[in-house]
């Protein structure tokens, strides 16, 4: 069965000819491109027998497209489409390797019948070469992608035999010796308003940037890692040592690539320079290392370059996301819109601060994840059954690299929970709990008493408190409490307030019994807890 390539700019064209019955010739895949730089892309990617392309294109037009085809994937056939019926098309299409020349509009039946025999005209080729080439062959076809392959078992740490790398390597043409010092540039898609808006053209244009770049100066060896970085190991050119010389000039480089990246894609990168390693001992701690370093970077709205060697401190924990009413209580109390404002005031602070490095977005995965599943927990039920799906943080790396991915994936678990009704609504009580706590939280500093509360309500205190303890398994003392001291948490951290003034602010008119309950709860009186944890 054969893969074919539909490229046209008209997406009711290629749409027309996407809806074909493909299959009954033998076509068992069908790939669309709106562009000659998108085929390109699905080249890369996806093995295709045959490419049928529109001329009359912007950017990189049908006969463009033909000839980088020719010269890179030589077994491909392709089909051009044109309304122009002219020779000199014909004559440069014949030139490019094109299998034939059709005048638009091209019937479907005229279009199917040139497919199929091209695909017999492949099947035929195909049978013809020996078993070796169609080893060569495959192997040629898939290089990049072994190579790729390769590459991140060793940055994963699966370390073959030397005797076995080397043939690997001999095999896929990569010229890296073993026992020579390496150095890896890591390269990170951050912020765009690029020219090209589909993410996997732009990293494809910045892959070709680099190639260019760096092959010019070093042995290069590149893929994509799990996280979604682009990893560049490199060697100084046969016979040379990886020396001052040569860390300045890849600095230079790196230099070179985001400010590229900047003029011709109108994209931003964030470039890191490794230390040079030994190769492949030590290229998994290099790896490790880079890694580490780049988790600390928030994403920048401007292209810059860092070095592993220069350390960088990890900001403090984020106070927002855990500051009093938590994401779990306002979940469990069916409180969906705090929870969205919540939500909001927190991708408001990692942004305006620049808080928005991998390892804070991480933070806020995991804690977020943490109070899904507690809430899907409580009914009996997994998070798949209760919202219809189930993200992994660990298998889906990508998604939770970057602040946006994070804030989607909540928004949509939190509609997914509010429609599944977690809490069940019966006779007024779904909105109770969280009107008791609202009241609780704005008049902290004020009357909470159990008798205000009810009169807040319209209930009579004993039976407030029974329906509350029924409804949440705690007391509304237990909760007043729990809201208090963690509130006093945040302020002594994030704070210079008085110890005195804060205690009057939480609702303790004597200070010294709030340094006590403090003390009771935290096992630190307030000054100390200040201390060790203050900015």
């Amino acid at each position: 069965m054969s893969q074919l390539l539909l490229v046209d700019d008209e997406p009711m064209i290629v749409g027309s000819m996407v809806a074909n019955d493909w299959a009954s010739i033998g076509i068992e895949g069908v790939h669309k491109a709106g562009s000659g730089l998108e085929a390109i892309g699905i080249l890369a990617s996806t093995p295709i027998d045959i490419v049928v392309t529109d001329i009359r294109m912007p950017g990189m037009d049908g006969l463009q497209l033909c000839k980088h085809i020719q010269e890179h994937y030589p077994r491909t056939k392709c089909i051009l489409l044109s309304g122009y019926g002219e020779f000199e098309y014909a004559r440069k299409a014949i030139a490019y390797g094109t299998a034939n020349y059709l005048l638009k509009p091209v019937k479907d039946e005229e279009l199917m019948d040139e497919v199929g025999r091209l695909r017999q005209l492949l099947e035929r080729e195909w049978e013809e070469m020996d078993s070796v080439q169609r080893a060569r062959h495959t192997l040629r076809i898939h290089l990049p992608v072994l190579k790729a392959n390769l590459l991140n078992d060793l940055l994963s740490g699966i370390l073959l035999p030397n005797a076995l790398l080397a043939e690997r390597m001999n095999e896929y043409g990569l010229s890296f010796s073993t026992g020579r010092h390496t150095s890896m540039l890591m390269v990170r898609i951050d912020e765009s308003e690029s020219a090209i808006p589909d993410p996997s053209l732009l990293e494809y244009a910045v892959r070709n940037i680099a190639s260019e770049i760096l092959e010019a100066e070093f042995e290069v060896w590149g893929t994509k890692d799990s996280f979604g970085y682009l990893c560049y190991l490199l060697q100084e050119k046969p016979d040379g040592t990886w020396d001052k010389d040569a860390a300045l000039r890849l600095e230079n480089i790196a230099g070179k690539l985001v400010a590229k990246v900047g003029r011709f894609l109108r994209g931003t990168v964030t470039a890191l320079v490794g230390e040079p390693r030994l190769f492949p001992l030590e290229i998994v701690d290099q790896y490790r290392k880079s890694l580490n370093g780049f988790r600390k970077v928030p994403r920048s709205e401007q292209g810059i370059v860092i070095l592993e060697r220069d350390s960088r401190s990890q900001y403090r924990s984020l106070d927002s996301l855990y500051a009093p009413p938590g994401f779990q209580g306002l979940f469990e109390a069916g409180r969906w819109q705090d929870a969205r404002s919540k939500l909001a005031e927190l991708e408001k602070e990692m942004r305006e601060k620049k808080l928005d490095t991998e390892e804070h977005v991480t933070e806020v995965a995991y804690a977020l994840m943490n109070a899904f599943l507690y809430t899907a927990h409580l009914q009996g039920k997994t998070l798949l059954e209760l919202t219809g799906f189930e993200a992994d943080i660990l298998s889906e790396q990508g998604l939770f690299t970057r602040l946006d991915g994070v804030m989607e994936w909540a928004d949509m678990a939190l509609r997914s929970l509010e429609t599944a009704n977690v809490k069940e609504v019966k006779d007024g009580k779904g909105t109770l709990i969280p009107n008791i706590h609202r009241f609780i939280e704005s008049r902290i500093a004020g009357d909470v008493s159990l008798q205000a509360i009810a009169d807040h309500v319209g209930l009579h205190p004993a039976y407030l408190s029974s329906l509350y303890k029924q409804e949440t398994k705690e007391n509304i003392s237990d909760f007043i409490m729990r809201y208090r001291m963690e509130k006093a948490s945040v302020l002594l951290r994030t704070t210079d307030i008085r110890i005195y003034e804060l205690s009057g602010q939480l609702g303790f008119q004597n200070p010294p019994y709030f340094s006590k309950l403090f003390k009771y709860y935290y096992g630190v009186t307030p000054q100390d807890y200040r201390e060790r944890n203050g900015k």
